[in-house]
């Protein structure tokens, strides 16, 4: 199972907020993906550690993000 399968119902709504997108359209073609990621390594890095920030999370690289979406890679926290 990869991470984004593990999402939480809440998590998945917080994300959903965050974004302004539905969970079924959040990786469609042509959706903006700096948010969905930033808003899911985000979510993945508060598991581990709760004081995590939205800001912490925009230092991620896209190919960490990528990763961590996939399910490869813990995120830093």
């Amino acid at each position: 199972m990869n991470h984004f399968e593990s999402l939480t119902l809440e998590e998945t709504e917080t994300i959903e907020q965050l974004t302004g997108l539905s969970i079924d359209t959040i990786m469609d073609a042509g959706k903006p993906r700096g948010k969905v990621l930033r808003s899911f390594v985000w979510i993945m890095g508060k598991r581990s550690n709760p004081n995590y920030t939205i800001e912490d999370a925009g230092k991620v690289t896209l190919a960490e993000a990528v990763k961590m979406f996939n399910g490869d890679e813990d995120p830093k926290g």
